[in-house]
């Protein structure tokens, strides 16, 4: 283990509202830790609850990672307490601006922290383009986490740049996504309909992208490693994916588990199987007697 002095400290900021971003950053947050890294996640109470017993194991194992918990500000956006994600919102369209709201009113405590803190990179979830900043002002990189896959963004990129679908004469009517890597075709139908307000977003999150040291995506080389190289140079972004296992120990060791119970109880049944036989051949036996 690195002495405290040597030792790197970065600062994981995940996507509030949605738990399918956190997970997956915490997951990557917990490999830094386990490299020797100095980690603390940012969160709110709810949010917490999704990763803070695996945390606590890694602590209580002799890693340096930890959660900084802020509380939500429910009250001040609407919203009941405990509802700090899309997950947990009982009316989408009610509880979704809120949301954004809640988390937009968590910026300046969370640069209080990075100040306070002073650690040497960020690792932000796409929809924070604001961190960029804050971390041009510490003179620190700030690294992008997506969770979306290198072929996704590929094929996203080959309809912005060469816009096929505007080839075809109908909806249903079938284009072929020139530039990837194999044979894609799809229909405008299957085309996202994006709200302007939302696209306004998607184009800041980009901007800040480009000004960022790199970005960590949620997937791994061998996998689409041919599509992580395009990504790359269709971007000319820094870009890392095989950043550790597809799965999680925790998850393995369930598997483990799973496995073993699951041998146990066909041994089990095969015992009692075998055991059944011979007391019929028993029985079959006295009755010939």
């Amino acid at each position: 283990m690195e002495s405290q002095v040597d030792q790197l400290k970065v600062i994981f900021l995940p996507f509030f509202l949605a738990p399918s971003h956190q997970i997956p950053m915490a997951d990557t947050a917990r490999l830094f830790a386990m490299h020797g890294v100095n980690v603390t996640i940012v969160t709110t109470s709810a949010n917490a609850l999704l990763f803070q017993k695996s945390i606590d194991r890694d602590a209580n194992s002799g890693h340096q990672i930890k959660t900084h918990v802020l509380q939500f500000p429910s009250a001040q956006v609407g919203l009941p307490d405990d509802i700090e994600n899309f997950n947990t919102a009982t009316s989408l369209t009610d509880m979704v601006p809120k949301l954004f709201m809640g988390q937009s009113l968590l910026k300046k405590p969370i640069e209080q922290l990075f100040q306070e803190m002073q650690p040497d990179c960020i690792v932000s979830d796409i929809f924070h383009p604001w961190t960029v900043d804050s971390a041009a002002e510490l003179g620190i990189p700030r690294l992008v986490f997506h969770v979306t896959s290198c072929f996704s963004f590929c094929a996203e990129t080959c309809v912005v740049q060469y816009k096929p679908h505007l080839s075809v004469n109908s909806d249903t009517e079938l284009f072929l996504l020139s530039g990837l890597l194999n044979k894609i075709e799809m229909t405008r139908l299957q085309i996202p309909d994006i709200p302007d307000e939302f696209n306004q977003i998607i184009i800041l999150n980009k901007e800040a992208e480009q000004r960022s040291y790199g970005a960590i995506l949620n997937s791994f080389y061998e996998l689409e490693g041919a599509y992580e190289e395009l990504h790359k140079s269709n971007t000319g972004i820094k870009t890392w994916t095989s950043v550790g296992p597809l799965l999680p120990n925790s998850v393995r060791a369930v598997m483990t588990l799973e496995q073993s119970l699951s041998i146990s109880t066909l041994n089990k049944l095969s015992s009692l199987a075998n055991k059944r036989a011979r007391q019929a051949a028993m029985a079959s036996a006295n009755s010939t007697d």
